[in-house]
This record gives structure tokens, C-alpha cells and sequence, in this order.
């Protein structure tokens, strides 16, 4: 793992932002919250991040456009989508996306096993 790991988390749920925060603190990420897309692309723009984790349903764009948007800044960004759909939605919403422009999803509502899990294996190390 780098010295110091960052993570910046984009979701427009206050509860979620606290809760991951507070979750990736725990296994030594730091971490950059945003509760809208405005402000999570200012920081994405001006920081270096090794892992952005985006919420899909977000107030004016969601989690697909930004991770698009991203990639095109940083083609290696790793990027983890969160949501609260069920799988059959999110298929849904793949079928008509323009890109999968992320490398997992994570399913609210999840435990901290399975942050360190899917995180760890995002980012190719065991958390």
C-alpha cells in the first residue's frame, strides 16, 4: 500500500459520506468527502486520488457520468460505484450506459467486511 492511501467518496447522503469516512479511516485511507458532484469533481481536479468512490443517483449527474468523466482525466483512475439499486436496475442502467467506466460496485447497504473486501480487491491489496 502507498505511505498514505486517498480515497475521495462522492455521495449526496450525508449518513453514507460518515459512515465511509469513518470506515476507510479505520483501515488507514484517508479520505475527501463531497456530498455533491460539483464539489467531488473540484476536489477530483485538484487532488491525486488512488481510489473515487461515487454514489450512482445523485442530485443533476450521476455516479456513470462522473466515472466516465474521470477516466478521461486519469485513464488508470480505480473507481468503485455505490448504490442502492438492485443488481437487475444497475444491469439495466449498464445496457444503455455509454461506458463501464469503473471497476466494481458495492451494494448498500454493506458492512465494513465487505468495504475492506471489495476496496482491497479494487485496489489489488488486502485491506
Amino acid at each position: 500500500m502507498p505511505d498514505q492511501m486517498k480515497c475521495l467518496v462522492i455521495d449526496d447522503d450525508e449518513c453514507i459520506l460518515k459512515l465511509m469516512g469513518r470506515m476507510l479511516n479505520k483501515v488507514g485511507i484517508e479520505t475527501d468527502l463531497c456530498d455533491t458532484w460539483e464539489s467531488g469533481m473540484e476536489m477530483f481536479h485538484k487532488g491525486t486520488y488512488h481510489l473515487a468512490i461515487l454514489d450512482i443517483h445523485m442530485p443533476g449527474r450521476d455516479g456513470f457520468e462522473l466515472a466516465r468523466e474521470m477516466r478521461q482525466v486519469r485513464s488508470e483512475q480505480k473507481i468503485l460505484i455505490i448504490t442502492g439499486l438492485s443488481a437487475g436496475e444497475v444491469y439495466r442502467h449498464l445496457t444503455t450506459a455509454e461506458n463501464t467506466d469503473f471497476n466494481d460496485i458495492l451494494y448498500k447497504p454493506f458492512s465494513f467486511e465487505k468495504i475492506k473486501q471489495v476496496v482491497g480487491s479494487v485496489m489489488g491489496m488486502e485491506l
